[in-house]
Formats: C-alpha cells, sequence, structure tokens
C-alpha cells in the first residue's frame, strides 16, 4: 500500500441548523500545483474526506487526501464465461444436497 498524499489544507466540521458542514480552505496557488502534480489521464483530481481521530493543532477535524484507487481492468466476456464453465463443471451430482 502507497503513503497517502496529503493536500495542504484546514478542514473543520461545523454543526448548523441543516446538519454538520466541513469547511475546507487551501491556497489557491497549492491548490492548483496539487491538481497539476496529481490528475489522473481523464484529467480529474480526486480526494478523499476523512475524518481524524483527534483534532489537530489548528483544530482541524478532517484531512483531505489524494485518492489512488484504480479499479482493475475488465476482463473479457470469454474469460468470464470460461469461469462460469469451469465451475459449473466442478459440481458433480454428490455436491447437491437433494
Amino acid at each position: 500500500m502507497s503513503d497517502k498524499v496529503y493536500l495542504k489544507c484546514s478542514a473543520k466540521a461545523r454543526d448548523t441548523r441543516y446538519g454538520q458542514i466541513v469547511n475546507i480552505g487551501v491556497k489557491a496557488d497549492d491548490l492548483i500545483a496539487f491538481a497539476t502534480q496529481h490528475k489522473n489521464a481523464r484529467g480529474y483530481v480526486n480526494l478523499t474526506l476523512s475524518q481524524r481521530r483527534e483534532p489537530g493543532q489548528y483544530g482541524d477535524t478532517h484531512s483531505v487526501t489524494l485518492d489512488t484507487y484504480e479499479p482493475k481492468a475488465k476482463s473479457d466476456a470469454t474469460g468470464f464465461a470460461d469461469d462460469m464453465e469451469a465451475a459449473a463443471q466442478a459440481i458433480t451430482a454428490d455436491d447437491i444436497p437433494f
């Protein structure tokens, strides 16, 4: 597992009459540099907002990290069919409980 990449920002939860909201403050130049450096092939920067275990030095209740999740490549339809056929062949009459 890779190390987390944190966005340098302030993220604080606040209760309002409409429920809890999280205010995020980040310096524009830092945000632009972070986005330019970490954008994916489609030009997006995926971020994760996580609640901290304890508030930080300046009262931050949440942290913002780069979401580095990449889904596995889709298998082709023939690979799926082959897997299903192998599973069906593995079942015998002794495996059926009735």
